[in-house]
C-alpha cells in the first residue's frame, strides 16, 4: 500500500513539476530563449543584482555605474541576501533563472507539505501547490519570504519543539527576505496560526514567539544595510512622496474587484491578470458558501488585508500621508497583500476536503487547470505574437491605429483591423528572435558594446532608451530607476528635464510627485527639449538616443551606431 502510495506521489509531482516547467520550456523550445516580464525587473531589479554581482567580485567601483556616482552600495537592496551571491557565480541572465527556479520550487515544496499535513489528498496538494509557485512569478527575486511563508505556517501547526535543522531553516528564510515587502509577514502568520489551530491543540504562544524572534532578527540583519541608510542618509526622494486619493466610489468597486481577483478590462494588460482570476475567483466563490467556520475566518483575513489598500486611498488617509515624515509615508504598507497567494491555497485545502467540492467540481476544477494554462503563456504571448505575426509591411499610420486600439481596449476594432488589412503573414519563428521581454533582446548587449568602446568610462544619459541597459553594459549613467536616492539628486535632474515635462503633463505629476524613473522621458523625436548643458554639469559627457538630434551642443560621433536603425550617439560640446 505504501508503495502504491509513493508511485502515486511521484506521478503526482512529475506531472505538476512538469508543468511548471513548462513557463521555461515553451519559450526556449520557440526561440531558444527564455521570455521574462520587462517591467520593474529587466528595468530596474535585475540590474541592481548585476551590480551587487560585481561588487561581490571585488568591483567595488560598479556602484559609481548608477547616477552620477551619488549612490552608496548600502542603498541596494538585497545586497546581503545569500541568495544574491549568486550574481557573483554566474551570469546575470543564469543568475535571475537559478534563483527563479529555486523560489519556485521552494513555493511548491512548502505548500504541499502545509497541504498534506491537513490531510489534502496527493492530487489536489500538488494541484494547489504548482499555482502558488505559478502565482509569484513576478515576485522571485524579492527572496524567499513568500515562498515559505506556508512552511511556517506548517512548524506551528506541527505544534512541535524546535531543532537545530528547524533554526538553520528560519535563518536561511529570515536572511533572504525582503522588509520592505515582507514586513508584516510574523502578523500575518499570528492570525493565520490563530485561526488554523485545531479544536484539539492550544495555542503554542512560546513556538510563535521563537519563530517570529529568530525570522525578525534575521531579516533586520540582511536588511541592516537599508536600515542604517534610513536613520544617518536622506533626505531621499520618497519623503517628497505626494499619494493621490481614490473617489470613493471607485475605492469600493476596487476593492470588490480585488477581493474576487476581477480584473480591470480598461486595462490595456489586463489579460496579465486572468490567470490570477481563474484561480482566486472560484476558490472564494466557493468558500462564500462553504459554511465552515475556519474558511469564514480566512476569508476575513483576506478582506482586511485588502481593505489596507482601500483605506490607504481613501481621501483622509493621503491627506494625513502626505504631511507625514517618515516610515509612515515611505513605507507602502499595502505589500502585505502579496502573502494572499497562501491564503487562497488554504482556502482550497479546507474546501477541498469538504462535500461542497464534490458539488462545485465542474466549475473549481476547469478554472484552476485553465490557470495554469494562462499562467505559462501570460508573459510569453505579446512576443510570442509579434513574432508569429509580420507587421512589416504596414505604415506608419496603421501601425500607430493598431497600438491605439490595443492600449484603448478596443480590441474588436484592432482584429478587425488586423483582418481587414489582409497583408499578415506567418514568420519563421525561429529566425533572428529578437524581444524587449528576453535578455539579449532588452540588453542589446552587441550594440552596447560597441557604445562602450566609445565613450570608455565617460558618463552618459539616454533619449528614448532605458539607461539601466547602459549600467548592464558597463556604461556609467546620470539617469536610471531607483527606488532609493537623494532628493537633491532628484532636483538636480529635474534642470535637465524642465522644459521636456512642459509637453506631458501626466509625466511631470509622476516625477514631481513619485520620480522612481529619473528619466529624460522622451518618446516623440519632434519632442526633444533636453536641456543638455545642465546634463553635463551633472556629469554626462555623451547622449545615446533611440532617435537622430540636431542640436548645436552636440556633436555627432556615430549614426545608426553599429548598423542599428535606433541607436544613436552624441558628444556634449559644452
Amino acid at each position: 500500500m505504501n508503495g502504491y502510495l509513493n508511485n502515486k506521489k511521484l506521478y503526482f509531482h512529475l506531472i505538476f513539476l512538469f508543468a511548471l516547467s513548462l513557463y521555461y520550456l515553451i519559450p526556449q523550445f520557440l526561440f531558444g530563449q527564455f521570455i521574462i516580464k520587462s517591467h520593474d525587473l529587466l528595468d530596474s531589479e535585475i540590474v541592481y543584482n548585476h551590480v551587487i554581482g560585481k561588487i561581490y567580485r571585488g568591483e567595488f567601483e560598479s556602484i559609481e555605474l548608477f547616477l552620477g556616482g551619488e549612490l552608496k552600495w548600502y542603498f541596494l537592496r538585497r545586497i546581503l541576501q545569500p541568495l544574491t551571491f549568486l550574481y557573483a557565480i554566474f551570469s546575470t541572465e543564469t543568475a535571475y533563472w537559478l534563483t527563479d527556479i529555486i523560489v519556485k520550487a521552494t513555493c511548491y515544496i512548502c505548500l504541499y507539505k502545509l497541504s498534506r499535513k491537513l490531510k489534502c489528498s496527493l492530487f489536489n496538494s500538488s494541484l494547489i501547490a504548482c499555482l502558488f509557485a505559478y502565482s509569484i512569478d513576478a515576485w522571485t527575486h524579492f527572496g524567499l519570504g513568500i515562498a515559505t511563508f506556508p512552511y511556517l505556517i506548517y512548524l506551528l501547526i506541527k505544534n512541535k519543539n524546535l531543532r537545530i535543522k528547524h533554526y538553520f531553516l528560519l535563518s536561511f528564510i529570515g536572511l533572504n527576505t525582503d522588509l520592505a515587502n515582507e514586513v508584516l509577514i510574523i502578523p500575518m502568520l499570528f492570525f493565520i496560526y490563530l485561526v488554523m489551530c485545531s479544536s484539539l491543540q492550544k495555542y503554542n504562544f512560546k513556538l510563535f514567539i521563537k519563530i517570529s524572534f529568530v525570522l525578525y532578527f534575521c531579516i533586520f540583519l540582511s536588511n541592516s544595510n537599508l536600515i542604517y541608510t534610513q536613520i544617518f542618509e536622506g533626505p531621499f526622494h520618497r519623503e517628497v512622496f505626494f499619494y493621490e486619493s481614490i473617489n470613493f466610489g471607485t475605492n469600493l468597486v476596487n476593492l470588490l474587484k480585488n477581493f474576487f481577483a476581477i480584473p480591470d478590462f480598461n486595462q490595456a494588460y489586463f489579460f496579465h491578470m486572468l490567470p490570477y482570476t481563474f484561480f482566486i475567483f472560484p476558490i472564494v466563490l466557493v468558500s462564500l458558501f462553504s459554511k465552515n467556520k475556519k474558511i469564514y475566518l480566512l476569508l476575513l483575513i483576506i478582506f482586511f488585508t485588502l481593505l489596507i489598500n482601500f483605506i490607504l486611498d481613501l481621501e483622509f488617509i493621503t491627506s494625513l500621508k502626505n504631511n507625514s515624515e517618515g516610515l509612515l509615508k515611505t513605507i507602502h504598507w499595502g505589500y502585505v497583500k502579496r502573502l494572499l497567494p497562501v491564503l487562497y491555497g488554504l482556502l482550497f485545502i479546507l474546501i477541498s476536503r469538504l462535500n461542497i467540492i464534490k458539488k462545485t467540481k465542474y466549475l473549481i476544477y476547469p478554472l484552476l487547470f485553465l490557470s495554469l494554462i494562462t499562467f505559462q503563456i501570460r508573459i510569453s504571448a505579446v512576443p510570442i505574437t509579434k513574432q508569429l505575426i509580420n507587421f512589416d509591411n504596414l505604415n506608419v499610420e496603421q501601425r500607430e491605429n493598431l497600438r491605439i486600439y490595443f492600449h484603448e481596449g478596443k480590441y474588436s476594432l484592432l482584429f478587425k483591423e488586423i483582418k481587414e488589412m489582409n497583408k499578415i503573414k506567418i514568420k519563421d519563428i525561429n529566425r533572428n528572435f529578437k524581444s524587449l521581454y528576453t535578455f539579449k533582446g532588452y540588453y542589446d548587449y552587441d550594440n552596447y558594446k560597441f557604445i562602450k568602446s566609445l565613450v570608455n568610462d565617460s558618463r552618459t544619459i539616454s533619449i528614448g532608451l532605458d539607461p539601466m541597459v547602459a549600467v548592464v553594459n558597463n556604461i556609467k549613467v546620470i539617469d536610471g530607476y531607483h527606488n532609493l536616492y537623494p532628493l537633491s539628486y532628484k532636483l538636480k535632474f529635474r534642470k535637465i528635464i524642465k522644459d521636456q515635462l512642459i509637453y506631458y503633463p501626466n509625466l511631470k505629476n509622476y516625477y514631481d510627485n513619485w520620480g522612481q524613473r529619473i528619466y529624460t522621458f522622451v518618446t516623440e523625436p519632434d519632442v526633444i527639449n533636453i536641456n543638455f548643458a545642465e546634463a553635463k554639469i551633472l556629469g554626462a559627457d555623451y547622449v545615446i538616443s533611440k532617435y537622430s538630434i540636431s542640436n548645436d551642443k552636440l556633436h555627432p560621433i556615430c549614426e545608426k551606431c553599429n548598423d542599428s536603425p535606433e541607436l544613436f550617439l552624441y558628444k556634449i560640446k559644452i
